[in-house]
């Protein structure tokens, strides 16, 4: 019977062991919404200096080109109301990709009530616990 202790506890010594070996999993569905949500803030406040944390200079468009078009939006709509759900996330060469569906809603210059809705695909690139946008395709979001 002693024996049998001996061999059970020697077993779930080597689990135990094999367990901590396992490296954690980062959950990068969790972060990248975390991440949305910071932007979302940042064009509710609609100004440039709220929102460039997010992108990478090396913005596949041209960053300049980016943030002279988001500007130009900022000065002709505000955003009342935006909403990312993040459905699919796969990471492939250290980049991860979102398939990440919106719902905007804004005020035009004329103060016309507006909305859209759409698909994209966020090519994020890891940097610590956040993630910074090198790419969109799918529907434009901005």
């Amino acid at each position: 019977m002693s024996t049998f202790r001996l061999a059970a506890a020697l077993l779930l010594l080597t689990l135990s062991g094999c367990a901590s070996d396992i490296p954690a999993r980062i959950n990068h569905r969790d972060q990248v919404a975390q991440n949305l949500e910071g932007l979302k803030q940042g064009l509710q406040a609609g100004t440039w200096a709220n929102v460039e944390r997010f992108f990478s200079p090396a913005w596949y468009e041209g960053y300049g080109e980016l943030r002279d078009r988001m500007e130009s939006r900022f000065r002709n709509e505000q955003i009342t109301d935006l909403q990312f759900i993040v459905n699919r996330v796969l990471e492939n060469d250290g980049l991860v990709n979102a398939q990440v569906r919106w719902h905007k809603a804004w005020v035009d210059r004329t103060g016309t009530p507006r909305k859209a809705e759409g698909v994209s695909e966020f090519t994020l690139k890891p940097q610590g616990r956040s993630y910074r946008i090198l790419h969109m395709s799918g529907d434009r979001l901005f």
